[in-house]
């Protein structure tokens, strides 16, 4: 194994290409990511390939948790420069970025003429550089966008223009982004939509078996309490601001159910509102009935002792923790934003507005009077039918091939001038 000097950024080591695998594919991820997020969705991607076709490469900018899960799917790990055009931080963004983007563009190149790359599929709308040596060197590019339109809507459209222009196919994980891709009476014909998936457990895990810590138990609630879980990072995108004020409203009738959040920040910048959170349940009363668990590593265990799960989103894409409710058979409550509605349907759980907390109170007590367990059964038949790790893998995997066998003929040319350069 030799090192690769990346122009500057960190050395990253590398081998010579696998010479027993039909698809090398370079994954290139901006953020390093401590809790998840698009690593979450990226890695059931890379344990879903078939090891013996596919050689995955993750680019990542920096080391985290996700590092070791990706080596562990047999992926090769990366690290250098990446480029992304987002949210201005200060008024040296894109100057800095500009010359992100060009370090990053040599970096890539050399990571493709190393590993004999044959795909370039970038996460993040925002990430720009990889897309634009695939098309230079006539290798097929997919980026995912996991983002929804803000304001301003023309900033979005115009990195999303970006995106139709860099790459062969964009891939957008609900409707709602297709809009980004509009441009008065033109569209993009490159989009594909295809839902993130997850592997299904075969059953919930029981709450009694050997090592699985007993919720009501731990919590000190009546063996008949009813408990409405949230599992989501402690961020003002989440809303769960909103759940601690249904809590109150929802006192007033029922003396018989708790809230479980279960989840903390990403970043020091999110304490404050933690913080926040912990005193509005002191000012609304009730503390004893909301319960701050932090991060746990047993949530498929507390998903399987819970009644209700609850998700009161301002802001959200494409939330694969509904999913996971889902297949632990939970009916769901959340809000109508992102690409939620594409999963929960009326069979399967209650949407309600974003950012109401009275709507948000009676779609929790509605749901209290179904039967939660029919609810969730219909629930984990939908995930299985519609949002499984095999799905998502299969049909991302099928577009790979459709692309691969449009510029066969031409990729194979440009990698052997690539090689002998």
């Amino acid at each position: 194994m030799r090192r690769l000097y990346c122009g500057g950024a960190q050395d990253v080591f590398i081998g010579q290409p696998k010479e027993d695998v039909l698809m090398r594919i370079l994954y290139i991820q901006p953020y390093a990511s401590q809790v998840g997020g698009v690593d979450t969705v990226l890695l059931q991607l890379v344990q879903g390939l078939d090891s013996s076709i596919h050689q995955a490469y993750v680019l990542l900018p920096s080391w985290s948790p996700y590092v070791e899960k990706y080596r562990e799917a047999g992926a090769e790990v990366l690290f250098g420069t990446i480029a992304v055009f987002g949210k201005p931080t200060d008024s040296g963004y894109y100057f800095r970025n500009m010359k992100n983007l060009i370090s990053s563009m040599r970096e890539i190149k050399k990571l493709v003429k190393q590993h004999g790359i044959d795909l370039i599929h970038s996460h993040k709308m925002e990430v720009i550089g990889g897309n634009i040596v695939g098309k230079l060197l006539g290798i097929p590019t997919v980026q995912t966008v996991h983002e929804l339109p803000r304001r301003p809507l023309a900033a979005y459209q115009f990195v999303g223009l970006l995106n139709h222009l860099f790459n062969d196919k964009v891939i957008v994980l609900c409707e709602r982004s297709k809009i980004m891709f509009k441009w008065g009476p033109w569209r993009s014909g490159k989009l594909i939509k295809i839902y993130n998936g997850i592997r299904l457990p075969e059953r919930s895990p029981v709450p009694a078996a050997a090592g699985v810590r007993n919720l009501r138990e731990e919590l000190a609630l009546p063996s008949d309490s009813k408990i409405m879980i949230t599992v989501a990072r402690l961020n003002p995108m989440k809303g769960i601001e909103y759940v601690i004020e249904a809590a109150r409203q929802l006192k007033q009738e029922r003396t018989d159910v708790a809230f479980v959040i279960v989840g903390d920040v990403a970043f020091d910048a999110e304490k404050g509102y933690k913080d926040e959170l912990l005193a509005l349940a002191r000012q609304a009363g009730v503390d004893h009935m909301v319960h701050f668990l932090g991060l746990r590593r047993d949530v498929p265990a507390l998903l399987a002792q819970s009644d209700v799960f609850v998700l009161p989103s301002v802001y959200d894409i494409f939330p694969t923790v509904i999913l996971e409710a889902m297949s632990a058979g939970l009916p769901v409550v959340a809000t109508d934003v992102g690409g939620v509605p594409e999963m929960v349907t009326a069979e399967v759980g209650l949407l309600v507005p974003a950012q109401q907390a009275s709507a948000l109170k009676a779609g929790i007590a509605a749901m209290l009077q179904c039967d939660g367990k029919a609810i969730g059964e219909r629930g984990r038949a939908r995930v299985a039918a519609y949002f499984s790790q095999t799905t998502y893998v299969s049909h991302t995997v099928a577009l790979y091939e459709s692309l691969m066998n449009a510029k066969r003929p031409l990729s194979a040319a440009n990698k052997k001038e690539v090689t002998s350069q």
